[in-house]
């Protein structure tokens, strides 16, 4: 009996999965890709094991059948990660006879963590125990092995920043190359244990984290004979010093529990620069009317203002004033709030106000018994336009004051007169935690690195601060900029008096800066014990993003299979250790395929399977890996000791791991790509930037292989690479592949050869050219016959199908002088 089989797949109960994904879907689904055996995936879950009670039958023969008889093997996955001497971190499928035991393994890993929450749980179990644990509950139970921040923690999204916990898909953040990517896939889970503050110098705050979470930074040379410190670029003895071991140092990412007092971070300068030319009010006012060029409030004797804003650096300084000591009175005014010994402020205000909107202070009157002078705007638009430019919500108050995305990425000439405006006016003091960011990003663009503490709410209350009889509480925290570090004065703010005091004579400074990132040293690390939930964010290309004070990457890698490079583990005697011989077989994943799994030693005595891990039932998704079964009849103990001896299992049907994002070694901004051999003759170091190069999946398989490229061991099972029809016929057509065009030329083959894998693996060359358009029908038997290439993957780009012509030569740009964070992730 054949069967074609896809048992790793996820419910609409576990994260980024289609809300659709439910048994019919799943059924119809699979019919029409050809499997007839699907996994039900996540049976732990309650509410889908509802589901699973409802709509399947045991009928005793271990399989599970719809009410119209469609089978499905009960299956999950688990995701464990535990420390074992080191971060251990793996996903591990398992496969149960019936609903009887699958209620034992809800019951008994119920008492080890949360359920409901997704339906990939996370436990933190060490493989060996798991599987003990799966065997005290049945000899049945098949265990496969497949292939963070805490929540206040906060996050640079665009155009301010956002609590981790409040993070959502779609969301840009800053990432590690300084530029906004999206958030692809939040994560969340409890957390029990030790966790590391962070604290460099500048950022005394710090940041919060697991132990695992890897930090953009560098390991420093720590014994310095000439200064007793860690060797540094900035050094006042690098002149005559012979070792120069700053000349050799690289970033990468770190695990914060081993990162150590004075070795350094990385954070990024924003690099992207648009230029915005002016503002166009009519898109920010209320209703207006025109007047002799002018608008001014409909139906009122309000004042006349220039509809059109020029963005110069005059109104960029107006800004920094406003946001320092501007308001609104809720209603039809803006002012300003100014020492009255600061005339020069004052009367910049009154004519930078003139010269932009045209009106001159309808106030300007100074208050008795305290040394401040009001500047009042009475003007409808001038209310109305800063209010809907300078808050981030409707409620107008100091703690709500940011700058809109446009003004982040303004050139930095501009940007200078916007720090100085508000120096001058606030020195560098904010209850508003966005602005505060925003600034930070600013003084960092402008080559300036400034100290940021912050005053709680709680101690600033504690100090009982009052105004005469009357006690001042406070109802934010206090972000204080107490220092600049200037390592760059383009604009000569220092020759501005409100910036004087940070001209120093000294030239010795905390750590460095070049084009790409500043460089800041810790400062001390501190261990604490936590309890609550830990989030994560998977993001888009550059799988990072930037806290308040640190850079940090998602822990969530392609390499947390049982053998990638972040597991913790390099053999599976390491990983399951007295229970490995519960191990009968591993899946491929998408990383992987059994040519790069053959060449384990360890792992050919065990069968190979393939799976998708599918998220959704479309047929692109569902059955891209499956693996082919004869079986005498179909049962659980028939299915199983197929998986165990291999009697049974004829072939896999695989994915190309070329299109992995990491498949192999290179720098994606150098545009260099190379295969581990190549790799190894350059040292794994780009010969663009001089710089070690991401490495990639396949240079894992080199490291941990006892057999050399190409061994098939005896008993290995033949295996198929195979796109999915809907990639071709998509191609074909020349439109998305979830496009009408392309879904109706792929129905139509469905109708005539009545299932995908029918079509890819069994349909005669001449009936195909007879059904489908001929460049679809050359690509259908291109795969068929395994003829299609690709071009391999490489430092986060995918790889890529080549459909016509050949692999194409990646040609690396040309090497240029660069700073030692001029790097690729």
């Amino acid at each position: 009996m054949k069967i074609i089989s896809d048992l790793h797949i996820h419910s609409r109960y576990s994260r980024a999965c289609s809300k659709q994904l439910n048994i019919a879907n799943l059924e119809k689904y699979a019919k029409i890709k050809g499997l007839n055996l699907l996994g039900t995936g996540d049976f732990q879950q309650p509410d889908w094991q509802k589901e699973l009670k409802t709509e399947l039958i045991d009928d005793g023969s271990g399989i599970a059948k719809t009410k119209t008889g469609f089978p499905f093997v009960y299956s999950t996955e688990v995701s464990l990660i535990y420390t074992d001497g080191r971060g251990r971190r793996v996903h591990l499928a398992a496969l149960a006879p019936n609903m009887e035991t699958v209620e034992q393994i809800t019951e008994t890993l119920g008492k080890r963590g949360r359920l409901d929450y997704d339906g990939r749980p996370i436990f933190k179990i060490p493989c060996p125990e798991f599987v003990e644990m799966m065997q005290g509950i049945s000899k049945d139970i098949e265990v496969i092995p497949a292939h963070c921040l805490l929540p206040d923690t906060k996050i640079h999204a665009n155009p301010g920043t956002k609590e981790i916990k409040k993070i959502s898909s779609g969301d840009k953040v800053l990432t590690h190359t300084g530029k906004w990517q999206k958030v692809i896939k939040t994560y969340k889970r409890q957390y029990i244990g030790e966790i590391h503050h962070i604290i460099p110098f500048y950022f005394r705050e710090g940041l919060k984290t697991t132990s695992e979470h890897p930090f953009l930074a560098i390991k420093t040379f720590k014994k310095c004979r000439s200064t007793k410190g860690f060797c540094k670029k900035d050094c006042s003895q690098r002149f005559t010093c012979k070792r120069k071991y700053y000349l050799n140092y690289t970033p990468s990412w770190i695990q914060a529990k081993n990162l150590e007092n004075s070795d350094i971070l990385l954070y990024p300068r924003l690099q992207e620069i648009k230029d915005v030319k002016q503002i166009d009010l009519y898109k920010y006012v209320g209703s207006f009317e025109k007047q002799e060029k002018k608008i001014k409030p409909f139906g009122s004797r309000g004042k006349k203002v220039n509809p059109v804003i020029t963005i110069n650096k005059n109104f960029c300084r107006l800004v920094g004033y406003y946001l320092a000591e501007g308001y609104t009175n809720n209603k039809d005014a803006i002012g300003f709030c100014f020492n009255k010994q600061e005339k020069e402020y004052i009367e910049d205000v009154i004519s930078l106000i003139k010269s932009v909107f045209g009106i001159k202070p309808s106030k300007n009157t100074t208050k008795k018994n305290n040394n401040s002078v009001e500047i009042i705007f009475y003007s409808k638009l001038l209310y109305d336009f800063f209010s809907a430019v300078f808050y981030s919500q409707t409620n107008k108050k100091a703690a709500t004051k940011h700058l809109p995305a446009f003004f982040l990425t303004m050139p930095i000439e501009k940007q200078a007169e916007m720090l100085r405006g508000w120096w001058r006016g606030d020195a560098g003091t904010t209850v508003s935690s966005d602005l505060a960011n925003q600034m930070k990003s600013i003084c960092l663009r402008l080559g300036i690195i400034p100290s940021i503490s912050i005053d709680s709410k709680e101690k600033v209350n504690s100090r009982n601060h009052r105004i005469k009889n009357r006690k001042i509480y406070a109802k934010q925290d206090h972000y204080i900029f107490s220092n600049l570090s200037f390592f760059e004065d383009k604009f000569e703010l220092l020759k501005d008096p409100c910036f004087e005091k940070f001209k120093t004579k000294m030239k010795r400074k905390h750590g460095w800066i070049d084009e790409k990132y500043i460089y800041i040293p810790i400062k001390k690390i501190k261990k604490e014990k936590y309890r609550g939930e830990v989030f994560n964010l998977e993001v888009e290309k550059d799988n990072s993003y930037t806290t308040e004070f640190a850079t940090v990457h998602n822990c969530w890698t392609p390499w947390f299979g049982l053998l990638g490079s972040m597991s913790g583990f390099d053999s599976l005697k390491e990983a399951f250790k007295d229970q490995a011989k519960h191990i009968h077989s591993i899946e491929t994943g998408l990383s992987s395929d059994p040519p790069m799994n053959w060449r384990i030693k360890e792992l050919e005595n065990r069968q190979i399977l393939s799976f998708s891990d599918a998220h959704s039932f479309w047929p692109w998704r569902i059955g891209r890996e499956a693996t082919l079964f004869d079986l005498k009849k179909l049962t659980y103990s028939d299915l199983l000791k197929a998986i165990r001896t291999g009697q049974g299992l004829k072939e896999t049907i695989e994915f190309f791991p070329e299109e992995g994002k990491y498949h192999y070694d290179g720098h994606r901004n150098c545009k260099v790509c190379m295969s581990p051999k190549e790799s190894i003759k350059h040292n794994k170091i780009c010969p663009v930037c001089k710089k070690p190069m991401t490495i990639g999946v396949m240079s894992r398989v080199e490291q941990l292989a006892d057999q050399p490229e190409g061994y098939k061991p005896g008993t290995a099972k033949p295996f198929k690479s195979l796109i999915p029809l809907s990639e071709l016929v998509a191609h074909g057509v020349g439109a998305g592949i979830a496009t009408q065009k392309a879904w109706k030329v792929y129905n139509e083959l469905i109708k005539e050869f009545g299932n995908e894998l029918n079509i890819v693996l069994e349909a005669d060359e001449e009936r195909i050219r007879k059904t489908a358009p001929e460049k679809i029908s050359d690509l259908i038997i291109r795969n068929k016959k395994q003829k299609i290439e690709f071009q391999p993957g490489y430092d986060g780009e995918y790889g890529k199908p080549i459909f016509e012509g050949s692999k194409k030569e990646i040609k690396p740009v040309k090497p240029a002088q660069k700073g030692l964070g001029d790097f690729c992730k």
